[in-house]
C-alpha cells in the first residue's frame, strides 16, 4: 500500500543493514542515508523486495561512506548572524572567524581563517551586514563560476552553451535551472559546504540541460558524470541546515 513504511533487514557486504521501505508513486528506486544514519528507501509498488535489496547491496559503498561521515560530523543548528567579532561562518566546509575593524574605509576581506569587516561605525549592525553580504556575493560568484566551468567540461559531448549564473538565498532548494533560458541559479548557502558538494549540485543542474526532468535517463547521466553524487548530497544535507 502506498505511503506505508516498513522496516526490513538486508544482508550486505558490510553485514546486516536495517532499512525503512516506503512504497510511493515514483518511477525508480531511491535510497537516502539520513543524518541519523537511517537508511530510507522509496520504491514503486511494482518492484519486488528482492530487486530493492539487490539495489541496496549495489549502494553499499555509498551507505558506508555516508554513515561514517554522519557519525563523525553531526548536524548542527543554524543560528542567526549578528556580524560581530568572534562569530564564525562556514566557507567551503571550514570555519572562518569574523573580526570587525573600525576604519575610515568600508569593505570586507578574508585573510587566512579570518574575515575582516572594515566599517566606520562598529555599532552599525545593518552596515556590517551589508558589507558582509557584498563580500559573500563576490566570493559566491567567483567560486561558483569556477566550479561551473570545471563541471561544464564534463558535458563537452553535448555542445551546451555555458549558462548564466544567478544567486539566491533559498530555504528549500540548493539550485534550479532554466534549460531554455540557459540560466543556473545557485543557493548562496552552498558556499558553506565543501567544494565537492557544490560540484554535485552544479552537475545536477547541468544534467537538466540534457534531460529537463528526473527520469531514469537523467539519473543515469548524473551517475556517469558525477558518480559520487549521492555521497556529496548526503554530506551537503548534513552540514548545511536550510
Amino acid at each position: 500500500m502506498a505511503g506505508v513504511k516498513e522496516k526490513h533487514t538486508v544482508l550486505t557486504s558490510d553485514g546486516a543493514q536495517d532499512y525503512i521501505l516506503e512504497r510511493k508513486n515514483v518511477k525508480n528506486i531511491n535510497l537516502r542515508v539520513k543524518p541519523d544514519c537511517t537508511i530510507y528507501v522509496s520504491a514503486p509498488n511494482r518492484v519486488s523486495v528482492r530487486e530493492i535489496e539487490s539495489f541496496i547491496r549495489s549502494r553499499s559503498r555509498y551507505i558506508r561512506r555516508a554513515t561514517e561521515y554522519f557519525r563523525t560530523r553531526p548536524k548542527t543548528e543554524r543560528t542567526e548572524l549578528k556580524y560581530v567579532s568572534g562569530e564564525k561562518i562556514k566557507l567551503l566546509g571550514t570555519d572562518v572567524e569574523i573580526k570587525v575593524v573600525q576604519d575610515t574605509s568600508e569593505y570586507s576581506e578574508r585573510a587566512g581563517s579570518n574575515l575582516y569587516i572594515h566599517v566606520k561605525d562598529k555599532d552599525d549592525e545593518e552596515r556590517r551586514k551589508k558589507l558582509f553580504s557584498v563580500w559573500l556575493d563576490e566570493i559566491c560568484r567567483e567560486i561558483f563560476t569556477e566550479v561551473m566551468h570545471d563541471v561544464y567540461e564534463k558535458f563537452s559531448e553535448y555542445s551546451l552553451m555555458f549558462p548564466q549564473l544567478k544567486l539566491r538565498t533559498m530555504t528549500s532548494r540548493w539550485g534550479s535551472c532554466h534549460p531554455y533560458k540557459k540560466i543556473i541559479t545557485l543557493n548562496r548557502r552552498l558556499i558553506e559546504a565543501p567544494r565537492h558538494c557544490i560540484e554535485q549540485v552544479v552537475a545536477h543542474e547541468f544534467c537538466h540541460f540534457v534531460h529537463p526532468d528526473h527520469s531514469k535517463d537523467f539519473y543515469a547521466l548524473l551517475q556517469r558524470i558525477y558518480p559520487e553524487w549521492r555521497y556529496s548530497k548526503a554530506v551537503l544535507e548534513s552540514l548545511v541546515v536550510l
